[in-house]
C-alpha cells in the first residue's frame, strides 16, 4: 500500500551545481550517497519541516541508468517515488495492473536500509516510479 510521496527524482549532470541551486531555496542536503546498482550518486534536499525529499541523481559510471535520460531530455524530473510498506507485494501488483517494471525485484536505494523498484505506468503519463521500503522503520 502507498504510504506517501518520499522524494522526487532529478537527473543532472552536475550535482554541485544542482545542489547549489536547490539551496537557492533554503533546501538543506540530508544525505549523500553513491547507488552501485544503478551507477549514480545521490543527494537527497529538504525543507526545513518536511519529510519529502528532492533527490538529485547523476551517472557516475558509462553504464548509468540515467545517461539515457540525459541524452534524450537532458537534466530535470526523472522520477516520483512514493513510500509503501510492502514492496514486494506491490511491486507485483503494478505489474498485474499493467505497469512495466524496470526492475523486477528490489535494489539497495540510496539510503541506509532502503528498498527500491522502478517502473514504468505507461504512455499516457510518461511517469517513471520508484516504489521506496524502508522495512522497520520507525
Amino acid at each position: 500500500m502507498i504510504l506517501r510521496i518520499d522524494h522526487v527524482g532529478v537527473v543532472t549532470g552536475d550535482l554541485a551545481a544542482a545542489g547549489t541551486g536547490l539551496g537557492l531555496m533554503d533546501m538543506k542536503n540530508t544525505y549523500a550517497d553513491d547507488v552501485n546498482a544503478y551507477g549514480v550518486a545521490t543527494s537527497f534536499w529538504q525543507c526545513p519541516g518536511d519529510t519529502t525529499s528532492i533527490e538529485l541523481v547523476a551517472p557516475v559510471r558509462p553504464d548509468a541508468a540515467v545517461h539515457g535520460h540525459l541524452a534524450r531530455l537532458g537534466p530535470g524530473l526523472n522520477h516520483v517515488a512514493f513510500e509503501v510498506d510492502d514492496i514486494d507485494a506491490d511491486l507485483l501488483a503494478l505489474q498485474d495492473r499493467g505497469a512495466v517494471l524496470v526492475d523486477e525485484k528490489p535494489c539497495q536505494g540510496g539510503r541506509p536500509g532502503l528498498r527500491v523498484a522502478f517502473a514504468h505506468l505507461g504512455p499516457a503519463t510518461g511517469l517513471l516510479v520508484e516504489l521506496v521500503d524502508y522495512g522497520n522503520r520507525a
